[in-house]
Order: structure tokens, then C-alpha cells, then sequence
């Protein structure tokens, strides 16, 4: 072999052991990555894995409790093979009470309630108290909806007495008391959700300031003229549809759990023996009946802008009631306590329309001398209109409430004819306004928390907050200002005119004659204006804290079943003053009082 034969070989040989190695490194390298693959891999579906489990801990978390109860109600289906299958499962939130959803929306459940406290004074008492301090409401509530349908309420008020008495306004007991239902069928082309049908106690659809939540008002207490003139709750029957911008409900209703005396029982006695003149019943035994009726539109209506207007109608039929029962009523007034309650200064109110249950006097010769019912009122009709604005952070609210009353003018003479205190004639007229301002000092905006949805009819709810306490913020403030005014007056005289044409009548012409004319000549129940100021805080959801300042612009002598001092007259001869109930005297006309109230409510 020749040497350059040799070197070939050689060459050769190297070149073939580096490609085995080359190879054998290559293989090597091969392998290493497939082994970091798989261990990627397998890091991967762990990460995978621990998500999974993270997320089904989260769900189990927040569904503790029907988890539990479908894992029993699994095992019980294995163990059953002909048990109904287990409920879905459901949401459970602690934000705003105790709120339960199922997954699918049919069936909810709510646990809420509300804490108010007021207190004030006041510059000149004359028959409230110079300053109190008391619970408003503490009320509970359970409210949901069944089968996607089917909706329901029940709120009950702890705070209060179970009837009216005196200066005492706040009556314990029932509130909302309702079930309804909602049905597809039953959806207008026009209407955002399907008209609603509900039976139990609730509001009238009258006004839009009596309809609001005390939650969400901007004031305290509401304007004279509402709640005068006001429905409030009553039991009844009311149908109702909303839109995007409108809202419509009416009704029948009849007694209500507010009202002085729940059942009046046929011939009983209102107050002591009273007398049963031929055709007449003591108190009745039939209670009233009233068709109810409210409609809105708000033709402008975004995030930042509202402008609402509203109607509302009412007939109330009294039947056999009398201002014993239907006292907000037949007693127009008197359950008024000069826009601060917890005063209890109640400066207004007529006698009894109906010529039933009103107290002429004491006892004269041993003789109680009462009233029958008279059946002196035949029907009662009320109407009012109201506007509302919002522009950024100001808004405003206005309302005109009215309330015209039909007598028999048969039955108001013979009541006068048996001596029966029975003032005015075949019909009287009664009414009031009110108008306010509201700016928000902290840019808040009131347009946001309007809606038409609610089945008491288009109003007002809590506000957005923009910035919380509970967020490192101040909450929302705002300032109000209103003025009210009602008059419950309708005949000749009023004020100072009419104490002192009582006055004459009673103590310098003492004569039957004089004061038949006088007390008969109409009716007086008082004229009120008010002007108040205040602020609002909401420092964050569900807390609302306020204060108010109210001035008496203006307070006529009403004359009622309380202010009886000029009236005491028997047989041409003056009652010693010491034997009437109640109020006496016209001193309140010339007072203007000052009224301060606070309130801290708490609702959930």
C-alpha cells in the first residue's frame, strides 16, 4: 500500500469516527429536550390543574351553603331513584341585607329592614313638646319574587303606638302587605316589562311625594298639602305598567292598618252614649271604598337631565264611615304636625264632615252631648299634578294636591236640627302646594336615581354616590329649601275674623241664634304656610343622615274637634272651659315657631 493510499484510509477513518460522534452527540442533545419537554409539560397541566381546583374553591366559597344542600340531595337521588331532581343552585349576597337568587333567576328572596331617630325642638311649643327625642320606624321587611312571575312584600313597623293618639302620630303595625303577579302574557308593545297585577296592602297611586320611600326624601317630613291630602296604604287591588319613561297604575282600596279604628262595629257608640236619631248608626258598619289612579312621563330622561310631570286622581266613598275610622278623611288635618312629627305640634284639622263621632262639649245636667253619623258626606273626590326637573347637580319637585268634598245638605239640617255641631254647606273645597330646590355640593346627581320600574309608581331612589366614606371620600351633601302651604278653611270667616266673631257670639251675644250662625257657616280647619331649610349626607350606601329647619310663615285658628273653646255652648249658656277635651282658645294665630328635627336612619 502506497503511503499516499495510506493517508486516504486514514482520513477516512477520521472522518467516519467524527460523524459517529457528531451522531452520538445528537442523539444525546435529542433526548435532553425531550425530556425538558415532557417536564413542561407536566408543570403545565399541574398549573392547569391548580387553577381549576382555585376556581371550584371560589365557587364552593360563595355557594357553601346550596352546595351542601344539592350534595344531599344527590346522594339522596342515588339512594332514590324516584326522587325529583335537586334544586339549581343559587346566589347569596350580604351587600344590601340577606338577598338569595337562584341561578335562574325564578326565585329570590330578600331580608331588609330600616332604623330611624329623630329628635328637635322648637322656639314656641303652643300644643307640641318644646324639644323630643324618638324612634321614627323600625321596621323589617321580606320581599322576592317565585316561578319568574309570581312577587311578593311584607314589612311590619315596630316603633310607634298600635292607634293615634294625641300628639302621638306614629302608628305601629302593617306596611307594605302585598302579592302580585307579572306575566309575559301580559306584555304591552310599549311597556319595557309585563303589566303587573298586585292585591294587598300598599300605596295609592296619589302623589309622587307620598309614594317616595322616607328613605330617599329630601326632606324629613313631607309638605302639609301631601299629607293631608294624601292616600297613603290601603288594602286593595291595583293593576299597573311602566316604559322606559313613563309609569301608569290604579286601583280599588278600601280600609287601610293606619286608620284610627279598624272596624268600627255597627250602633256602637263612637266615644260615650250617643244618641240614635231615626235613620242614623253611631258608627257604622261599612267601611269606605276609594278608586285610585296615577300616571307619569318623563319626556326628557338621560344620565344628567330629567324632566318629569304626573297626574293623579282620587274618589273616596265614605259609606257608613265616620271621622272615627276615616279620620284622615272625614277629619281632614288632624293628623298634621307642622312638618316636624316627633313635636307633635298639630295646629290644623276640621270636625268630623260626616256629622258622626265628634264631642259637642262635656256634661251638661248630667247629658253627654255627642253626635250620630250623619251620612252628612256623600263622596269626596281629590286630584293633584306635579312636576320634577334635574339638571346636573340641581333638581327640583313641585306638587298641587286638591280635594273637593259632596254633602247632603238634608242631612247636614237635621243633624243641625238635633243639635249636632254640623258646619258647612252642600260642598267645601280644600287644598295645597309645594315647591323645592335641591343642589348637590358634592356634584352628585339626582337624574341618576329615577326610575318608573317601582311598583308604587315612578319616583326617586337612594342615589349613585360618587364618592363614598367607605372609599377614602366625603359621601354626597346636599342643601334643600321648600315652601308649603295649605288651607283648610271654606266659608265666610277665617283667622282673627273668625275668633272674634266667635268670641262675639259666645261671650257678648250669647244667644242661640248668633252662634248657629257662626259655627254653621263653614268650615274651618286652619291655614298654613311654612318655609325649610336643611341638608342631606349620604355618606355611603344604605346610611342617610339629614336636618331640617322649618319656619312658620303663617297659622290660622282652625276650628275642630280639639279647638273647641269658643264653641261651648249648650242652650245659649257657655260650658265652663275646664269640661272640654282638648284645645281651647285661638292663641296659635300671630305665632310664627321655629321647628329644628334631625334624623339618622340606617336601611338595608
Amino acid at each position: 500500500m502506497t503511503f499516499r493510499l495510506k493517508k486516504r484510509v486514514l482520513a477516512t477513518s477520521a472522518i467516519c469516527a467524527l460523524m459517529t460522534a457528531t451522531a452520538a452527540q445528537a442523539a444525546a442533545d435529542a433526548g435532553a429536550i425531550e425530556a425538558r419537554l415532557r417536564a413542561l409539560e407536566l408543570e403545565i397541566a399541574k398549573l392547569r390543574k391548580e387553577a381549576r381546583d382555585a376556581k371550584a374553591q371560589a365557587a364552593a366559597a360563595s355557594n357553601a351553603a346550596s352546595k351542601a344542600t344539592n350534595v344531599a340531595n344527590a346522594a339522596h337521588s342515588k339512594s332514590d331513584p324516584h326522587a325529583p331532581p335537586p334544586p339549581p343552585p343559587v346566589f347569596v349576597s350580604f351587600r344590601n341585607g340577606i338577598f338569595v337568587e337562584t341561578e335562574d333567576k325564578a326565585y329570590s328572596f330578600k331580608v331588609g329592614g330600616r332604623m330611624q331617630f329623630d329628635g328637635g325642638g322648637i322656639t314656641e311649643p303652643l300644643n307640641g313638646f318644646s324639644n323630643q327625642v324618638g324612634v321614627r320606624q323600625v321596621r323589617l321587611e321580606v320581599e322576592g319574587k317565585a316561578a319568574k312571575v309570581w312577587f311578593y312584600k311584607l314589612q311590619y313597623d315596630f316603633s310607634g303606638t298600635p292607634q293615634v293618639t294625641g300628639n302621638n302620630q306614629v302608628v305601629s303595625g302593617i306596611r307594605d302587605f302585598f302579592f302580585g303577579i307579572q306575566h309575559p302574557a301580559m306584555t304591552l308593545p310599549w311597556s319595557t316589562d309585563p303589566i303587573f297585577i298586585m292585591v294587598g296592602n300598599q300605596f295609592e297611586p296619589f302623589t309622587m311625594e307620598f309614594t317616595a320611600s322616607s328613605r330617599f326624601r329630601s326632606f324629613i317630613e313631607r309638605a302639609m298639602a301631601v299629607e293631608g291630602i294624601g292616600a297613603s296604604r290601603h288594602i286593595g287591588l291595583a293593576a299597573g305598567a311602566y316604559g322606559d319613561n313613563w309609569s301608569a297604575k290604579a286601583g280599588v282600596f278600601s280600609t287601610s292598618p293606619e286608620d284610627a279604628s279598624l272596624n268600627p262595629g255597627q250602633n256602637t257608640p263612637s266615644t260615650w252614649g250617643v244618641p240614635k236619631p231615626a235613620g242614623w248608626v253611631s258608627t257604622g258598619g261599612a267601611q269606605y271604598v276609594e278608586l285610585t289612579g296615577r300616571a307619569t312621563y318623563a319626556p326628557i330622561k338621560d344620565e344628567h337631565n330629567l324632566l318629569h310631570i304626573g297626574a293623579s286622581g282620587r274618589y273616596h266613598s265614605p259609606n257608613d264611615a265616620t271621622g272615627l275610622s276615616d279620620d284622615r278623611v272625614l277629619r281632614i288635618g288632624n293628623r298634621l304636625r307642622s312638618e316636624a312629627t316627633v313635636l307633635g305640634q298639630g295646629l290644623l284639622g276640621t270636625p268630623d264632615l260626616s256629622c258622626g263621632s265628634y264631642t259637642l262639649g262635656g256634661f251638661f245636667g248630667g247629658i253627654p252631648t255627642t253626635s250620630a253619623a250623619g251620612h252628612c258626606v256623600r263622596d269626596v273626590t281629590s286630584y293633584g299634578v306635579e312636576l320634577a326637573a334635574a339638571h346636573g347637580p340641581f333638581d327640583m319637585q313641585a306638587e298641587y294636591i286638591a280635594t273637593d268634598y259632596h254633602r247632603n245638605m238634608d242631612k247636614i239640617l237635621q243633624a243641625r236640627a238635633s243639635g249636632v255641631y254640623a258646619p258647612g254647606g252642600a260642598s267645601q273645597h280644600f287644598g295645597g302646594y309645594y315647591v323645592y330646590g335641591h343642589y348637590w355640593l358634592t356634584g352628585d346627581e339626582r337624574a341618576t336615581a329615577y326610575t318608573t320600574s317601582d311598583k308604587a309608581g315612578a319616583n326617586f331612589v337612594e342615589p349613585k354616590i360618587k364618592n363614598p366614606v367607605s372609599a377614602g371620600g366625603f359621601g354626597a351633601f346636599s342643601l334643600v329649601a321648600r315652601y308649603s302651604a295649605i288651607n283648610l278653611n271654606s266659608g265666610p270667616y277665617s283667622g282673627t275674623g273668625l275668633a272674634n266673631m266667635m268670641a262675639w257670639a259666645t261671650y257678648v251675644q250669647p244667644n242661640p241664634v248668633n252662634q248657629a250662625v257662626i259655627a254653621n257657616s263653614g268650615v274651618y280647619g286652619g291655614r298654613q304656610e311654612n318655609v325649610t331649610a336643611g341638608f342631606d349626607w349620604y355618606p355611603d350606601k344604605g346610611i342617610h343622615l339629614q336636618f331640617n329647619w322649618t319656619h312658620v310663615l303663617h297659622a290660622s285658628a282652625p276650628l275642630n274637634d280639639y279647638q273647641l273653646g269658643a264653641l261651648a255652648v249648650y242652650g245659649g249658656a257657655p260650658f265652663p272651659a275646664g269640661l272640654l277635651p282638648g284645645r281651647q282658645g285661638f292663641y296659635m294665630n300671630g305665632s310664627h315657631p321655629d321647628l329644628f328635627e334631625a334624623r339618622a336612619q340606617v336601611y338595608w
